[in-house]
């Protein structure tokens, strides 16, 4: 979670520049930018916004990787250009210690790094007559993550909050941790192997997929992942076996796991109870009577199916998937849902800045949309 301690950094600094324009308190939603993607780019399947909010990136169904201009909605010329049968971008994050610089994570086991150096120009977008637009791919590959003969699906990846780390998981059931600097990999918890004596394998790890990976704000050993087996693990990178402990119920299949103080929240692909809050510090295997907080979603009799959620300020959370094809923005006191985003395919991804102030959602189409909570 390098990304929530610098981007609070930044918000600070530009709350105290905008002083009462920057809203204190959320009453509604707005789309300021509606994009239609080519058919080809196989629909949006991961977002990342740069840390000071003027860049957003967006990963494809045929691994395409592109840059917007977020005070425009001009697309800047393509990172990684569109492939014919090419495989999804499943994760993307700009790099803490190098903002001119994305990871991004796809299903062929691939970790790329983009360079978007050429963009920036004093840390704002560049005019696009100095880009060069027909430059080659501006990405090379850094990492392969293979299990054997077998290529892994890296679905998630995220930085710690020391810039020092980073950790991947997905398809094959480990977590590898990697060296920023290097690139290097340090550890690997291995998940759970239905061939072999349960009393024999060496770690509890991950039973099923996993699709999302947060590590925690201000603990920097520690970092959470969900996925298929509807549990959130908790990790510690100091322990031989990883896992300290483990909270049953979530069932996550995509970007819906966030992390902001004390507070977890997840979006499950289920039809009711799907946007919960849970407390970091509660043993809720011990205390059964702890329950996590429900945050309603309102999707009548479809359900919710959450792909993806995320905090925001004031108490504000924002979620989407494919019970309604659809993203909202919703107070998590009240339940009041302030805003909604309305595609004509499930929302697969989404990403906020600035505290939700900016966020954009992509659906599995063609549509892009860039917005804010004012």
């Amino acid at each position: 979670m390098a990304r929530r301690r610098l981007e609070l950094a930044i918000q600070a600094g530009q709350s105290i520049a905008k002083g009462k324009e920057y809203p204190e308190k959320f009453s509604r939603v707005s789309v300021d930018h509606n994009i239609t993607l080519e058919k080809e780019v196989g629909g949006v399947y991961s977002l990342q916004y740069s840390f000071d909010g003027k860049f957003l990136a967006i990963g494809c169904g045929n691994g395409t990787i592109r840059l917007f201009d977020t005070a425009t909605g001009v697309k800047l010329p393509d990172i990684r250009k569109s492939r014919y049968g090419g495989f999804p971008i499943m994760c993307l994050r700009f790099h803490p210690k190098n903002p001119s610089i994305i990871y991004a994570g796809t299903s062929e086991g691939q970790i790329l790094s983009c360079d978007i150096s050429d963009f920036v120009h004093d840390g704002s977008p560049h005019d696009l007559q100095h880009v060069q637009s027909d430059k080659d791919e501006r990405w090379h590959e850094i990492i392969r993550e293979r299990k054997g003969s077998a290529k892994n699906e890296i679905n998630c990846l995220d930085f710690d909050y020391t810039y020092t780390r980073y950790a991947t998981a997905g398809k094959d059931l480990s977590i590898r941790i990697y060296d920023a600097a290097t690139n290097q990999e340090l550890s690997e918890y291995t998940g759970y192997d239905n061939t072999k004596d349960p009393t024999e394998q060496q770690f509890s790890g991950c039973a099923q997929r996993v699709f999302a990976l947060r590590w925690h704000p201000e603990h920097d050993d520690v970092f959470i992942t969900g996925g298929w087996d509807r549990q959130l693990k908790i990790w510690d990178s100091r322990n031989h076996d990883g896992v300290r402990r483990t909270i049953h119920g979530p069932h996550i299949c995509g970007d819906a796991l966030d992390l902001k103080g004390n507070k977890i929240l997840t979006g499950s692909y289920v039809g009711k109870d799907a946007l919960q809050i849970w407390n970091y510090s509660t043993d809720y295997a011990t205390d059964r009577k702890q329950r996590p907080q429900e945050v309603h979603f309102p999707a009548g009799e479809k359900g919710p199916f959450l792909y993806a959620a995320q905090f925001c300020d004031n108490n504000v959370v924002l979620a989407g998937g494919s019970g309604t094809n659809s993203a909202k923005a919703i107070n998590s006191e009240t339940n009041e849902v302030l805003g909604e985003v309305k595609f004509d395919h499930p929302v697969q991804a989404l990403d906020t800045v600035w505290g939700g102030r900016l966020f954009a959602v992509g659906d599995g189409g063609r549509s892009l949309k860039m917005c804010s909570l004012k």
